[in-house]
């Protein structure tokens, strides 16, 4: 008799853990996809690149400016945009990049002289640098 009691309060205890276990594995992914809905809310779609204050149409942009061709993409120069918008000297400045989810670089202009940004994905490419700095969903390009 004593041994069946002390089974049951191992399944009791065993149960209770199970169950926590299971509001726990609730909750996150509860957060989790809240946080992807967040994500998906505070995302910015717009059709409006910004360099330097000057608005740019997404789609005159191909039409206007010289094209890049690296490593099977192609998208329009950096450098060439840049000059477009006004900015003088590009290779003495500094940019920030910033993408519709928030997401922000800084990039020398020493750094981007091979850079372009491929169209269809709005993303910026930066040949020779770590892809953490290629932002997608671009919208905004600062002179800093």
């Amino acid at each position: 008799m004593l041994g069946k009691e002390n089974g049951s309060r191992i399944r009791f205890f065993g149960t209770r853990i199970n169950l926590i276990l299971a509001v726990l594995a609730l909750i996150i992914l509860i957060g989790s996809f809240s946080a992807l809905v967040y994500n998906a809310m505070s995302t910015e779609e717009t059709d409006v690149l910004i360099v330097n204050d000057k608005e740019y149409d997404w789609g005159s942009l191909e039409r206007d400016l010289p094209m890049i061709e690296h490593e099977g993409r192609t998208g329009i120069s950096l450098v060439a945009l840049l000059e477009d918008a006004g900015v003088k000297d590009v290779g003495s400045r500094s940019f920030r990049f910033i993408g519709a989810d928030g997401y922000r670089k800084e990039v020398p202009g020493e750094d981007i002289g091979n850079g372009f940004i491929v169209i269809e994905e709005k993303k910026v490419v930066l040949p020779g640098m770590a892809k953490a700095f290629w932002v997608r969903d671009i919208v905004e390009i600062e002179v800093i």
